[in-house]
């Protein structure tokens, strides 16, 4: 190829004629004459037979003696020199051999990375037909412009609803399971990975029971924490045994428990009254405590039944 300077002219040209491709060896040419004018036609023909790709430039308007780098005459691309003919449609030319590569994309559709994935959604605000979640907000290069919530059933997805965190979901039927997960989307379409499910039971609708729950945490530490659950008793009689029951909204797992016998299945937990609680006088409470392990944030359950009937929290 002519040694040259690239020159400011009304249009440069450059050709990609195969990709490059790995050499094995390399030759030694005499390709050039006395003046130091490159043969063209050996050096395409060698990369043509080599396999590698080469760059023709300096459209026009080159002076000084090096008029011979000009591939057409006075910017004229229907009158091409010399050179310009050997590389655009010579044996070995742009012509013959090149082939078509996607350089860049532009417009709508560049922008093809989703999303991050939301956080572990967390549950408040829970009635016989409604739910409150909210999550840690996904990032995205381009901005996030909504989230999906969709409601998970035997695998299957239903987008419930599209909005922002925290997002109400209605229209939910009392005493009833739902699992919930939620994606985010950004202005050009792309749609995060799914966050982790959160299991939300609905209470039972009418009036609240004679009860009032009280749950914290009282240590955490990494992968692990614990718990206490307060059970007040709000009615005007004893309770002689009991059940407590709730969804833990993340991937709590309890480990251990004093105070009551505790059964987990996914994320709903039946707790049964130990001897020494069994007994809650009116306006009395009792204490459970419990350690268990956990992945997410932790977020606490936000809904409570004893003996089958809603309670309040405290």
């Amino acid at each position: 190829m002519r040694r040259a300077t690239l020159r400011s002219a009304a249009r440069d040209a450059f050709a990609v004629s195969r990709a490059a491709t790995a050499v094995s060896r390399t030759r030694r040419l005499s390709v050039t004459s006395s003046d130091g004018d490159p043969d063209e036609d050996t050096v395409l023909a060698v990369t043509r037979q080599l396999g590698l790709g080469y760059l023709g430039w300096s459209w026009s308007g080159n002076g000084g003696g090096v008029e011979y780098l000009d591939m057409v005459v006075n910017f004229d691309p229907n009158r091409l020199t010399s050179w310009g003919e050997c590389l655009f449609n010579g044996t070995n030319g742009i012509a013959a051999t090149s082939e078509e590569a996607a350089i860049y994309s532009s417009g709508p559709g560049g922008d093809t990375t989703a999303p991050t994935t939301p956080g572990t959604p967390a549950v408040s605000s829970v009635t016989s037909s409604s739910a409150t979640l909210s999550w840690t907000a996904a990032t995205d290069t381009n901005g996030v412009t909504g989230y999906d919530v969709v409601r998970i059933d035997d695998g299957d997805e239903t987008v419930v609803t599209t909005t922002g965190t925290p997002a109400t979901l209605t229209g939910l039927s009392p005493a009833t399971s739902y699992t919930f997960a939620v994606y985010a989307r950004d202005a050009a379409g792309n749609r995060s990975q799914r966050s982790a499910t959160v299991t939300v039971t609905t209470s039972s609708g009418g009036s609240q029971g004679t009860c009032e729950i009280g749950y914290r945490v009282t240590n955490e530490w990494p992968g692990g924490f614990q718990g206490e659950v307060t059970i007040r008793n709000t009615g005007g009689s004893a309770v002689d045994g009991w059940t407590l029951s709730w969804v833990f909204p993340g991937a709590q797992r309890i480990t251990h428990m004093w105070g009551g016998t505790p059964a987990q299945t996914g994320s709903e937990v039946s707790v049964a009254s130990a001897p020494y609680t069994a007994a809650i006088p009116a306006a009395g409470s009792v204490t459970l405590g419990f350690t268990a392990t956990t992945t997410d944030r932790n977020p606490s359950p936000s809904a409570f039944t004893l003996n089958g009937s809603a309670c309040s929290a405290a």
